[in-house]
């Protein structure tokens, strides 16, 4: 494989030559998209590599959420790396707090990973070492049409469904995948024209889940 390293990757481009270019050919560039592309017989796999502080400020700053839709745009193959345990995450979330007052939450945290979800992969390791080798893999196994992709019902090219999936606390699978069918919902602005009696019309959606659908969409979509 071609693999493509973004200049801008400044504490990581040695320790990542070195691992890379064990088995593939790489180079250093100033990449538009993504810090990693990779490349076989004209098929790409792109990821945007997170430390977990970086994660949580670009979050925090809407960031990431702009760079996985770039991804999205530019590439078939597309993928959000966070490098970072729990205990990693709590310990940058209290100095964060502590250093600046500004609370980022668990819920905050998973909740960022769910939306991303909803258009693009999220890859969660534990260390450096462990990126690279999982990016190393993942886009062979896309390259071989067997990525290791989160899988998703048959409803996940539904921009509505994967809103309801990802982003509502409470709602799983099998109530978006109904909510979706039964009311015949394509994309998100379906979502934000959604009606209360509309929602209760769905078979064990009862009015407060139906609010609380409501609320998280009027939140979101403002």
């Amino acid at each position: 494989m071609k693999v493509v390293i973004d200049s801008r990757e400044t504490d990581r481009i040695r320790p990542a030559m070195f691992h890379f270019s064990l088995n593939n050919s790489v180079s250093i560039e100033e990449l538009d998209t993504g810090d990693y592309i990779f490349e076989e017989n004209g098929q790409k796999a792109v990821f945007e590599y997170k430390t977990m502080p970086d994660f949580i400020n670009s979050v925090t700053e809407g960031r990431v959420f702009n760079q996985a839709i770039d991804q999205q745009r530019e590439f078939a193959n597309h993928f959000v790396i966070i490098e970072g345990t729990d205990d990693d995450r709590k310990k940058i979330c209290d100095e964060l707090y502590y250093s600046t007052g500004v609370s980022f939450t668990k819920a905050q945290f998973y909740g960022a990973i769910a939306r991303l979800n909803t258009f693009t992969t999220v890859l969660r390791v534990p260390n450096r070492k462990t990126a690279f080798e999982v990016m190393e893999q993942q886009s062979k196994k896309c390259f071989d049409d067997k990525a290791v992709a989160k899988v998703f019902p048959k409803s996940e090219g539904n921009p509505a469904f994967r809103y309801l999936c990802y982003c509502c606390q409470g709602v799983g699978s099998k109530t978006a995948e109904k909510i979706v069918n039964e009311l015949k919902l394509n994309n998100l602005e379906d979502i934000i024209s959604l009606k209360k009696e509309e929602l209760m019309t769905i078979y064990r959606i009862g009015e407060s889940t139906a609010d609380s659908i409501l609320e998280q969409v009027r939140k979101d979509c403002s």
